[in-house]
């Protein structure tokens, strides 16, 4: 299975879930370690695009995540199995402690997700905690720039 990322060169390959924790996200608290990322590269880099604000952010790269194709690591729950208000903006708590929940059951590898800006689309929420980890791999492809146009 893969997952892709767009990310800051800096932290493209990191493992922990540490930028994550910071201030937490969707489908994570603050203080709870996560990597997130989309099952395709034009998610990922919509997803990038809404969270950056004004300015397009620079040294961005693509990063291919490699997971274990077993589908008994990964939970992909029904829109009717997610906590109301899973798409609101800002974030809901309820998302945050759904995954918060998922995270610290340790069971699988990732949580395959909606993306609440294409609900068409899935992200991936993964547990730099759990033990198949160590089998994900993570390559920076080519750097990522965003085309100006998006922005005038």
């Amino acid at each position: 299975m893969q997952a892709w990322r767009i990310a800051k060169r800096r932290y493209a390959l990191d493992r922990t879930g540490a930028g994550a924790a910071i201030k937490g996200g969707r489908w994570n608290s603050a203080n709870v370690a996560a990597i997130y990322a989309g099952l395709t590269v034009e998610i990922a880099a919509f997803e990038k695009l809404v969270h950056a604000g004004a300015i397009l952010p620079i040294d961005l790269v693509v990063v291919r995540i490699d997971l274990p194709d077993e589908a008994a690591l990964y939970q992909t729950p029904s829109l009717n199995e997610l906590p109301q208000g899973w798409n609101e903006l800002p974030s809901s708590p309820a998302a945050a402690a759904f995954g918060d929940t998922f995270l610290a059951a340790g069971e699988r590898l990732g949580l395959v997700v909606p993306s609440a800006v294409i609900p068409e689309a899935s992200n991936m929420l993964i547990n730099p905690s759990h033990p198949r980890m160590s089998d994900v791999t993570m390559e920076i492809l080519r750097e990522f720039t965003f085309d100006t146009r998006l922005r005038r």
